[in-house]
């Protein structure tokens, strides 16, 4: 029993097979690629599935128009007449409302309260802003530092 790779005389004959191998698969391998790049360029070019499925694509297009385009538009009478018929058509009852008068010391209360709730939110924005300033201030004395210690 003899093994072929064992033998000094078969090696240099090996590795040349071996070589041969790879060179014809290293040009396989390039023709296949070539290939696959043509059918995925083939398969995201519109015009191939225009030439292939035409009716396909014409049906798709028309169920997509059917969904898109809106309907007929209803147009009613805008004339004087037809606006009169049709309010005689509704039943409409009105009903008269008391108006509520407010008292003279209810009134100073409510502007009074209206100025103290725009008092404060300026207050509050004044103190807002101080913070951030603060906060922006700090941040760069930090940043500073870091650069040029």
């Amino acid at each position: 029993m003899s093994t072929s790779l064992s033998t000094p005389s078969n090696l240099p004959s090996q590795a040349d097979s071996l070589r041969q191998q790879m060179r014809s698969i290293r040009r396989e391998l390039g023709s296949d690629v070539e290939e696959l790049v043509e059918h995925a360029e083939r398969l995201l070019d519109w015009r191939y599935y225009i030439q292939r499925y035409p009716w396909a694509l014409i049906g798709a297009a028309t169920f997509v128009g059917y969904f898109l385009v809106p309907g007929r538009t209803v147009v009613f009478p805008t004339d004087e007449g037809a606006l009169a018929r049709l309010a005689e058509q509704i039943p409409v009852s009105v009903k008269p409302t008391e108006e509520k008068k407010q008292g003279f010391l209810a009134g100073l209360l409510a502007a009074g309260v209206g100025m103290a709730g725009k008092a404060a939110l300026g207050f509050a924005t004044q103190q807002v802003a101080k913070l951030l300033s603060q906060r922006a201030a700090s941040a760069n004395s930090q940043s500073e530092e870091a650069y040029h210690g």
